[in-house]
């Protein structure tokens, strides 16, 4: 009906449809980048949006984002260098990103299992340790506090029983994940 390389207004011509795909595969390796960036260079900017992945904290914001934009990277490099069909693309790139965030997964659930001979390395001996609130927390919705962890600063999501307001001095009374913790002001002696 057609001729080769023409269109209808319904049935886009092919080169329309690579362009598409080529241009979804770069939005999606653009943001995903950039999240990832955020999330390396700031720790802990994310903590406050209480973004609760699923799991027992094995796969990390950091780590979902660098294997979507494996995803988006790989699709556009075989879009661009290959000429195979959309489909096929599309799940080679998923292969891509799932192996790359399997990889940095398996990678922090194996640093987050280190610690010193003397147990000083694990989450568990956070409980007790005092830290800053960074930003205002309400019961319900978490703020961000700040600790020193095994000798260097750490950010966490902290969730409350009670208003804690920026600068406040807290402590930790419960652990909740390897990057959530429960606080309380410093000065309260129950721990309510």
């Amino acid at each position: 009906m057609f001729a080769a390389g023409e269109s209808s207004w319904l049935l886009p011509s092919a080169s329309a449809t690579m362009c598409a795909v080529t241009t979804v595969f770069l939005v999606v390796g653009i943001v995903a980048t950039a999240v990832a960036l955020l999330a390396l260079l700031f720790d802990g900017v994310f903590d406050a949006f209480d973004l609760a992945l699923p799991g027992d904290g094995t796969v990390s914001l950091l780590a979902l984002a660098g294997g979507i934009g494996a995803f988006g990277w790989s699709g556009l490099a075989l879009e661009s260098s290959l000429d195979l069909p959309v489909w096929m693309t599309v799940f080679a790139a998923c292969g891509v990103g799932a192996v790359i965030t399997a990889g940095v997964a398996w990678l922090t659930l194996v640093l987050h299992g280190q610690s010193t001979p003397d147990g000083t390395g694990s989450v568990a001996t956070l409980q007790g340790v005092t830290g800053v609130m960074d930003t205002d927390a309400h019961p319900g919705r978490p703020g961000v506090v700040r600790v020193v962890y095994a000798g260097s600063p750490r950010t966490l999501t902290a969730h409350v029983v009670v208003d804690v307001t920026a600068g406040t001095g807290v402590r930790v009374t419960e652990v909740v994940s390897p990057d959530v913790v429960q606080v309380a002001p410093a000065d309260d002696p129950a721990g309510t």
